[in-house]
This record gives structure tokens, C-alpha cells and sequence, in this order.
């Protein structure tokens, strides 16, 4: 999908644009909400949390146990609350934690991408910050920027939209404020509010998803506390001397397993036996099974959690891989298995949804089973009303500076500055979209490449357009941030201990094929398990090459 070189006929919005609601404000709604400013449009920001920053915000209770099977889409981040005002008990802060419970955010987070490459246009990294931070400087730095530009003082905190409707020419939003009335009492204020256009801002990081092995729902009953989703995860410290099931060897899965490896016992992981999605996303995919720490054993798929008995310690239950192999003497599972893309504000918009909806919106859903979103243009604007917009769904990218462009983009086009395409082209592009990736969670997936060309083609959209409205260009990516952004891989390289020549090799071995190694000998293999030991081995070969040289 891309822009055309020459104008095409616009959408036409049948009336101004004058206010708008933007919903969250993390690093995709804080930017957005400053730019539709500027635009010149009134707008208001909610935010669950008591602040901006978004899943960047440190919080060390965990998130509250599970409810697996997973739920559909349509409730899948939290059950909307719509009732009187007023001050209620709450001694155990219950409601309070469900209102906004905890990030999926641990202690040693930090980013994946080279920090030279995130900053806000307008608002730079203080001079000297290193390519890897904490969550701590990322959190303040989207506090920072909020303060600089007077976020703070549009913005409704201790706030959640718990529905979102469209009401003749205007959403109406209704909002829930919830905020401490002492220690065990709770104050709720619900009203509603009026907009032109809604940004919705929420990211997907928010409503777990764990697949449904048999007998996962009974040992998440019998052992709520042991059984967790990776949101749920903090500190390494507690997992010392354990032996943990990490279900999962994706970015997530990496991460946390080598967070625990100097505490635990030993950590089984679980990855996909056959790895699926475009190319760039399975090279990815192959990278991460080279990172796996030292006490980690990658095994094959889960076939099913057997049921305890009444009584029986999580120790001394059992699990059934794909291979045969039974799995006993466990401590804790968590599961690095993603999230759903879900929004519960929008419930009509989700297939699951089984109230009145209409007919435009049965025909064309944004949420079918949660792994991606649907019907949008650009990965922004639903197809049908683009006065509804959506930032922070793409993936792999340089996060807040390309969601930054996204929200230029939405300003403009929301401001009259900038033209959308009409329905049918908007249509095309997403039909051209679709056939190339498909639906689902690959729509959303860029990776380098497709994140260069996306701002390429949005920059030069919007500076065509900036000739007849009279805005300002905007600049795209310079030769340093090009530069920067080549050395994504070696930054993660580095976070994981991997020196440059071995992540040569490693990349060597990976474009010779599947499964094929540097030496030229063919080897199809038939589980992640098999594959990722074997590159652990070659790995531990390399590295003792390495030292001895």
C-alpha cells in the first residue's frame, strides 16, 4: 500500500473537525494530543493512570491473577462500569486495581531499539544519553515532554472511557474517574463528553492472550499465584533456586529468561514448532533462539497441562509436550504468549460482540480475534469514518518517533491541512495491504524496511499537501538517524551479550537458510526445541573459538 505521487480526490468530513478526544497518554497519545494543538484543534486527553507515560510507568504489584481461557477481544482488557457517582468501600483496593491495574512493565526493562532514534521531534534526549535505558528514563522523559508542551493541562488522569459511541454526527464518550477517598475507600465520578474525531491511543499491551492448552484453566485455578502472564512478571529475585516454564521465545520470553537466568534453578522454554510470516519477521523469530541465556532449555510445544489432583503442589504436577516428554518439578509458568488487540469502550466494533450493532459496523469490524486490527487505512483511520483513528498498532518500528509521524499525519488530516483519499482508494490501498500481508498481526508488522518507507511516502503525503494549506514541511529521517537505526541489530546483539562476531555468524548462518549452517550442511529441523539447542551448541562452540583465539 502506498501514497499516490500526485493528488487524488479527498474525503470530504461534511462538517469542520473542531474538537477531539484522545485516549491514553502514553508515548502514541501524549505526541498526538501536542500536535492536534498545534493544528489548532481543541482537545481532551484521558488517562487511566495518575500520569502520562503509558506502559513506561513502574508499578511493583503485579497485575491480578488471570482468567484463562483467555477472554474474546470484546472484554478482553476489562469489563466497562457504567453506574452512579460516589464514594464506595474498597478495603483491599479491588476495584482500584481493576480500574487500572499494573503495566506489563518490570524492574530491568528497557528499551530495544537504539534510543538516538525515539526521540519527539522538538523535544531531544539530553545530550550523552546511552542507546539503552531504563523504563524509569523513558517514563520521565514522556512526563517531560507533557509538562513542555501543556499536556498536563488538558488531560483528565484517574480517567478510563468506558464507552465509546457514535451518536448522530459526534462520539460521545463516557468516563469514569476513580480516585482514593482514604486508605479504603473509593470516590467515582461517570459523566459524559461530545467530540468531533477520537484518537484512540491505548496501545496493545494491555489484554493478555494465553492459548488454550488443555488443562491450563485448572492449574490456573489450583495455582493462581504460580501461573502468570509475563504482564504480571517484576522481579527476578523472587524465582531464586526455582525452576520456572517460560511459554514463549519471543522478544518477551527472551528478555524475562534472561533476567531470572542468575536466580533460577533452571527455566524450560517453550517456542512455536513451526515458525510462520514474512521473511524479515522469521529471521527475527531464528535471531531470538540464538540469545537464549545459559540455564534455559528450549523444549518442544506444550500438548497439554494435566490436571492436578486434589491437594497436589505445582512440583509435583505434570506436562505433556509434543514429543512425549513429560514435565515435572516446576515452581512457576508464565507465559510470554502476547496480547490481544482489544478495546472494550468499543464493544459493537468487535466480531465476539453479541449486542445490537449496525449494519456498517457487523460488515466491517476492527477487532475479529484479537490478533490484529481491521479495516484501517495507513494503520490509522477505520475506512468507513475516518473521524475514528488509531495510533500504536504497527510494530517493529522506532516506537515513539514513528508513532510521532502518525500523529502529524491525524492532525492535519483532522485539521483540514492534509487530504485522505476517498472511500473506495482508502478501500484499494487496504485490499493492496491484505493481499500482500493478510489480516491479522503481520498487517501491523513493519520491521526496518517497511518503517523507512511508511514515513517516507507519510512525509512526502503531507508536504504536498502543506503546499496548497499553507503548513509547515515536516523533515523525515536524516543520514544520522539512518545510521543510528542500522545499528538496532547490534544493540540488541549487545543487551544480550553477543559480541559483533558472533552476530556476524549468527546472521550468516540465518541467510543460509533454514536450517541450514554456515559449513553448507543441510538440516531441516523438526521442533523449535531441536533447532534452538542446536544453536545454543554452535553457539557455545563459537564463543569458546572466540576466547581461545
Amino acid at each position: 500500500m502506498s501514497i499516490d505521487t500526485e493528488p487524488v480526490p479527498g474525503h470530504g468530513f461534511g462538517r469542520p473537525i473542531r474538537t477531539v478526544a484522545v485516549i491514553g497518554s502514553g508515548p502514541t497519545g501524549t505526541p498526538a494530543a501536542k500536535h492536534l494543538q498545534d493544528a489548532g484543534l481543541k482537545v481532551r486527553l484521558f488517562e487511566r493512570q495518575s500520569q502520562s507515560g503509558g506502559i513506561w510507568n513502574w508499578r511493583e504489584d503485579a497485575s491480578l491473577p488471570l482468567s484463562v481461557p483467555t477472554p474474546p477481544p470484546s472484554v478482553g482488557a476489562f469489563t466497562p462500569v457504567l453506574r452512579e457517582s460516589g464514594v464506595y468501600e474498597d478495603p483491599n483496593r479491588k476495584e482500584r486495581e481493576l480500574f487500572s491495574p499494573p503495566n506489563p512493565c518490570y524492574w530491568n526493562l528497557s528499551n530495544n531499539v537504539p534510543t538516538t532514534t525515539m526521540a519527539f521531534k522538538d523535544y531531544p534526549f539530553p545530550e550523552g544519553t546511552e542507546r539503552n535505558v531504563s523504563h524509569t528514563f523513558l517514563a520521565n522523559y514522556v512526563h517531560g515532554y507533557a509538562e513542555k508542551f501543556g499536556l498536563d493541562k488538558v488531560a483528565s488522569y484517574n480517567t478510563r472511557v468506558e464507552q465509546v459511541e457514535k451518536v448522530d454526527s459526534k462520539w460521545r464518550l463516557n468516563l469514569r474517574k476513580v480516585e482514593d477517598e482514604g486508605e479504603d475507600k473509593a470516590r467515582e465520578e461517570q459523566w459524559s463528553e461530545e467530540f468531533d474525531a477520537v484518537v484512540v491511543a491505548t496501545g496493545h499491551y494491555n489484554a493478555p492472550y494465553i492459548p488454550p492448552f488443555p488443562g491450563a484453566e485448572e492449574w490456573a485455578a489450583a495455582w493462581p499465584d504460580k501461573v502468570i502472564h509475563s504482564q504480571g512478571y517484576r522481579k527476578p529475585e523472587p524465582y531464586k533456586g526455582k525452576t520456572v516454564l517460560l511459554v514463549g521465545i519471543g522478544t518477551s520470553g527472551n528478555d524475562i529468561a534472561r533476567d531470572l537466568d542468575p536466580y533460577v534453578e533452571k527455566t524450560y522454554m517453550v517456542g512455536r514448532n513451526k515458525l510462520r510470516g514474512p521473511v524479515a519477521y522469521q529471521k527475527q523469530r531464528r535471531m531470538q533462539r540464538f540469545m537464549v541465556p545459559e540455564k534455559a532449555e528450549p523444549v518442544s510445544e506444550i500438548h497439554r497441562f494435566i490436571p492436578p489432583t486434589e491437594g497436589q503442589s505445582i512440583d509435583e504436577a505434570e506436562i505433556e509436550l509434543t514429543d512425549g516428554r513429560i514435565l515435572k518439578g516446576l515452581s512457576e509458568v508464565i507465559f510470554a504468549t502476547g496480547y490481544q488487540y482489544s478495546f472494550p469502550f468499543l464493544p459493537s466494533y468487535h466480531q465476539d460482540y453479541q449486542g445490537v450493532r449496525s449494519e456498517k459496523i457487523k460488515k466491517h469490524p476492527l477487532v475479529s480475534d484479537g490478533s490484529g486490527v481491521l479495516n484501517l487505512w495507513r494503520d490509522v483511520f477505520y475506512i468507513p469514518d475516518p473521524t475514528l483513528t488509531f495510533i500504536g498498532l504497527s510494530v517493529n518500528t522506532s516506537a515513539f518517533s514513528f508513532f510521532e509521524y502518525q500523529s502529524i499525519s491525524i492532525a492535519r488530516v483532522l485539521a483540514g491541512k492534509a487530504r485522505i483519499p476517498i472511500e473506495a482508494k482508502r478501500w484499494a490501498d487496504y485490499a493492496e495491504l491484505v493481499n500482500e500481508k493478510g489480516e491479522g498481526k503481520f498487517s501491523h508488522l513493519l520491521n526496518r524496511d517497511g518503517e523507512r518507507k511508511y514515513v517516507k511516502e507519510t512525509v512526502e503525503w503531507l508536504n504536498r499537501d502543506a503546499e496548497w494549506s499553507g503548513s509547515e514541511s515536516i523533515e523525515g529521517h536524516t543520514p544520522e538517524w539512518i545510521a543510528e537505526s542500522d545499528k538496532m541489530q547490534e544493540l540488541l546483539a549487545m543487551k544480550y551479550g553477543v559480541t559483533p562476531e558472533i552476530l556476524k555468524q549468527i546472521n550468516e548462518e540465518i541467510e543460509a537458510g533454514n536450517g541450514q549452517n554456515v559449513a553448507g550442511n543441510s538440516k531441516i529441523y523438526e521442533t523449535a526445541a531441536e533447532e534452538t539447542n542446536a544453536r545454543i551448541a554452535e553457539g557455545i562452540a563459537r564463543r569458546t573459538t572466540v576466547v581461545k583465539a
